[in-house]
């Protein structure tokens, strides 16, 4: 198990030195990560923007779906039905942290990914992203 985690502190070291590697590693810290990769001054790197993109990508989700959780507890109409106290709020809530959970679990992976310069991409990445083009087409029209 040692000899594990001291090839692991090696791998990270080795990102560390090597800047724009470990900027795809830094793209998943919560919320700010790929953030700082944007503004960093990068090479065009495939790993880096893959990372960077996806990491995107999820702060984007759960920001949209903690905002629409917000929304539905404290807007006045909804309010009566997923405020704090009310029928739907367990409901509501355990949507919040499942979303939290499964935010967490894409990051960790998505970093260990990163680490060991893999391109991964998230389950079903893709397909969500097809439905929100088709329902964003469907508001324009």
């Amino acid at each position: 198990m040692a000899d594990k985690i001291r090839n692991l502190q090696n791998r990270i070291k080795s990102k560390i030195q090597n800047g724009d590697e470990f900027l795809a590693i830094v793209s998943y810290f919560p919320l700010i990560g790929w953030i700082i990769v944007q503004f960093k001054d990068q090479k065009k790197d495939k790993l880096v923007q893959f990372h960077s993109k996806q990491a995107k990508e999820i702060n984007i989700y759960i920001v949209v779906l903690f905002f629409i959780i917000w929304l539905l507890e404290n807007f006045p109409f909804t309010r009566w039905l997923f405020g704090k106290d009310k029928f739907f709020y367990p409901i509501i809530e355990s949507i919040w942290l499942m979303g939290l959970i499964l935010y967490i679990i894409i990051s960790l992976i998505g970093i260990y990914k990163a680490l060991n310069d893999e391109i991964w991409s998230f389950p079903y990445r893709e397909e969500i992203k097809e439905k929100l083009k088709e329902f964003t087409k469907k508001i324009q029209n």
